[in-house]
């Protein structure tokens, strides 16, 4: 190990970019090779000792005060402390001795992050003049939205639409998830507003704390064109008890709803 007067080893800047990822991909995690402009070391660049600190990296200057004298250590502003300069470069590279080259980095991206979280990959980012150590890539996650299910957490949210009709037979129908179509069963005299719930149909956890599930919330349609034939069937039903509204004591509004799966 070095004394106090050695120099020090110099770190690259950090590269940031975005990456975009659809949920799909964030749900199942995926490996995205991306193209980076990275700052390298030219070909053909050598580094002697710099002059003004003999390699040292720092520069010492004795002050004389009230005390005594004091001796200050600062970073040598030739050699940005890395204790070398340029000694020979070829055209065009400047007094960095670095160069912007094209890198393809292949980029494993784990189930579950987030919009606007960061990934950190260690040495991918521009070197540093004179050697020493390269910064890092950051990757910020930009979320796509997707048309159908919506996100909250890791657990994911779809609207279904239903006929009336189908409210009160019951049916079955398809409905969309990350991991591909999924048939469920709507019971008769199934009400709007009523929130399924499909376990382990959401996200992973990206800490592994298990997968979020999908909701489903259900929306009864009701037509808004009829024709007379229509209308008139349906007024023969109006006095019928059955389509009286009538909610049993037990069922609870749509804020009790809310408040069950969110709270």
């Amino acid at each position: 190990g070095g004394g106090g007067g050695r120099s020090r080893t110099r770190k690259g800047s950090n590269l940031r970019i975005k990456l975009k990822l659809t949920l799909e991909e964030i749900a199942n995690g995926v490996e995205k090779k991306i193209k980076v402009n990275r700052l390298v070391q030219a070909d053909g660049v050598t580094f002697k000792t710099c002059p003004a600190c003999q390699g040292q990296g720092q520069v010492r200057k004795v002050v004389n005060t009230m005390l005594g004298q004091m001796v200050s250590a600062s970073t040598c502003s030739s050699c940005g402390g890395s204790g070398q300069i340029i000694d020979k470069r070829p055209p065009g590279v400047d007094n960095s001795g670095l160069v912007s080259k094209e890198d393809v980095i292949s980029v494993r991206v784990p189930a579950g992050v987030g919009d606007g979280m960061q990934l950190s990959m260690a040495g991918k980012g521009n070197e540093a003049p004179g050697g020493g150590v390269p910064g890092d890539l950051l990757i910020q996650i930009e979320e796509v939205e997707d048309k159908m299910l919506k996100r909250d957490g890791n657990n994911l949210i779809y609207d279904l639409h239903i006929s009336f009709i189908d409210a009160a037979l019951g049916t079955s129908v398809e409905v969309p998830s990350v991991s591909g179509k999924v048939r469920i069963k709507i019971d008769p005299g199934t009400q709007s507003g009523k929130i399924l719930r499909l376990r382990g149909k959401g996200l992973r956890d990206l800490n592994g704390y298990g997968t979020g599930d999908q909701l489903v919330y259900i929306n009864v349609w009701t037509p808004k064109r009829l024709t007379s034939e229509e209308r008139s069937k349906l007024e023969s039903l109006k006095q019928s008890p059955n389509f009286q509204p009538s909610p049993e004591a037990g069922e609870k509004g749509f804020f009790e709803r809310m408040k069950e799966y969110f709270g």
